[in-house]
Order: C-alpha cells, then structure tokens, then sequence
C-alpha cells in the first residue's frame, strides 16, 4: 500500500493491531464478530460475522447484507431482529451464523455531518430514480468496492466461491438486485426486500441468471408495489420500478416459464394484519420466485418497525429470516 491510504493504515494499524491482523492475515476466529477495513475505500469498513461451529479451516458459505438507503452496518442487522432486540437469536445474523453462514455487513457511502446516513449507487438515473441519493448521484463505483469488499473478506477467512448471496432491504435490495446483473459468476443467489431492480429496468446491462427471491408489501408506502413516484422517508418524485416488471425481467432472464404458480401458507400470526401469497415460475433454469405481503410495509420480515407504522407501514410477522435464509441453502453456483 502506498501515499495516503497506506499511511492511514498504518496508523490504523497501529491503534488497533490485533483487530487489523485479525481481518488482513486471516485470523478471525470461530463465533467472532469483527470489524474490518477495506483498503482504498476511505470511511467504508464491513462487520464480519463468522459461525461458532466453524472449525477454522473450512471455507464458509457468505451472505453480504446490505443496509437500506439511510442506514449503516451498525443498524444493519437491529432492523432484522423482532422489536430491534440484537440479542434475539431469531435476528438475521444470529440465525445466519447458527446454520453455518457467515454474514457481512458493509458500508453504503456517508456524507458529512451525517456519516451514518448512508447509501447505495443502485442504478437509475433516466427514466427511473437514480437510487439512492449521494452514492448515486456521485455516481460511486459499489461495483468496485464490491469487489475490493470480497477481496477483504476472502483475506480474513476461507470463502465457498460458490456459495456467495446478497440480500438488503430497500436501497439495499436494489443494490443487491444490481451486483446480480453485473457479477453473475460470482453471486449464487439474490433476496430482495422492499427494493427492486432500477438498475436493469431503467435500460442497464443484465445478461444474468441468478435465482431470485423477492420480498414485497402491497402496503409499502416507501417503494410502492406498482412503483411510482411516492415516497415515504424521502418524497423526490422520481419514479421507482414496480416489482411486475423486476420480476418479468428474472423471469426472462432465468428462462422460466411464462405464468408462475401461485401459493398461499397458514397464518403465522393472524393479528399481524398480513397475509403472505407466493408466486414461482416454472421450468426455471434459475429459481424466480415472488413473496407477496398482503399489507405489508416497507420493512424487513418479522424484523424492527424503525419508525411509526403511518410512515413505514406494517411489519409482517408471516415471513421471517429463515425464508430468506432457507432459499440460499438451496442453491450453489453452478
């Protein structure tokens, strides 16, 4: 490393070697969780959450999880967890790490004062929102760090090269939606949460075929259903894409079938005010599957209702981290 960024490094290092070694030399230890800096990306380091039964040598499955427009690795994963309680076992990455994954939680791109409102460059920017704020409009290279992210990551513990999945809500869901299109021979599979593809549906290139689970309220004030220039935490007026035509995009390019079969399970929890419908497209080299919440808000599956209900809409407690988690372990690279 040389000039400035190595320098700062150095210092780093210095006020915390153990931390630093742990991360860079591939030290990090079973039931650890630590946080690591990503060299050349100033003000953007990752959380790495790594599984207690792991026995230190073997290479482990990664789930990326990617903070909504607005949030930070630090509240990353409290908006998984029921009531926001992080010492919940049912919270994404305690359910993540006791099935034998481990969990990355990375920085969007923070503006000053306000470090630790962050966001993702998702794509955008013509006909749809550029998504989302700063890390869009300045057109911030996340591909990049993506990859310089994973570089880190790979540098601290043994990764599955087959077994790499992103999942996010909202700005975070799309951007999950665009490292599909632009790293397919890398990324296994995809779960969205309130947040949709504006990458390819605003005309950017998609040649991929990756599976595919989205998560969606009809009730989502924040990135409406049928998309649309509503907003809830921030009302620009620009247009989001709906989740027919993200969907229609998988569905053609996974090569499924043309009409899903649709599905319903028994409540979970009949006063939530929620319901779940399921759609999934047949004859699907790539799966293409669509979670609908029936009333469901901008929020994350049984996770924190972050702001009032007027504002968000309704937690549903009808889907939960084990859907999500439960669709990664049924797909490898190939």
């Amino acid at each position: 490393m040389r000039g400035t960024w190595g320098l700062l490094v150095a210092a780093l290092a210095a006020c915390a070697p153990d931390q630093y070694a742990e991360c860079d030399r591939g030290l990090v230890t079973a039931g650890q969780s630590t946080e690591c800096i990503v060299p050349g990306w100033l003000d953007r380091s990752f959380e790495l959450a790594v599984p207690a039964a792991w026995n230190g040598s073997a290479t482990l499955p990664v789930i990326v999880l990617f903070h909504g427009g607005g949030g930070s690795r630090q509240n990353a994963n409290k908006t998984t967890c029921p009531g926001g309680d992080e010492s919940n076992p049912a919270c994404f990455v305690a359910r993540a790490t006791s099935r034998g994954y481990a969990v990355v939680l990375p920085d969007g791109t923070g503006t000053r004062p306000l470090r630790g409102l962050r966001t993702w460059n998702a794509g955008g920017g013509n006909d749809l929102q550029c998504t989302s704020g700063p890390a869009c409009a300045s057109r911030v290279d996340d591909f990049r760090y993506f990859g310089d992210l994973m570089e880190q990551v790979a540098a601290a513990i043994p990764v599955n090269d087959k077994r790499l999945y992103l999942t996010g809500i909202s700005n975070g869901a799309a951007m999950a939606h665009r490292l599909a299109c632009e790293a397919p021979e890398r990324v296994a599979a995809i779960v969205g949460v309130a947040g949709l593809n504006q990458f390819a549906d605003d005309g950017g290139p998609c040649d991929a075929r990756v599976p595919v689970r989205q998560i969606h309220g009809t009730g989502d004030p924040c990135w409406a259903y049928d998309g649309g220039s509503k907003g809830c935490l921030q009302d620009d007026g620009e247009r989001k894409t709906s989740v027919a035509v993200t969907l229609e995009g998988w569905r053609i390019r996974n090569g499924c079938g043309p009409t899903p079969a649709d599905g319903a399970r028994g409540e979970r929890d009949p006063d939530d005010g929620t319901m779940l419908v399921t759609k999934t497209w047949p004859n699907c080299p790539a799966a293409t599957e669509l979670l609908t919440v029936i009333n469901g808000g901008h929020t994350w599956p049984s996770g924190h209702a972050y702001a009032d209900d007027d504002v968000i809409g309704r937690v549903s407690r009808e889907v939960d981290n084990d859907d999500i988690i439960g669709f990664f372990d049924t797909h490898v690279h190939p």
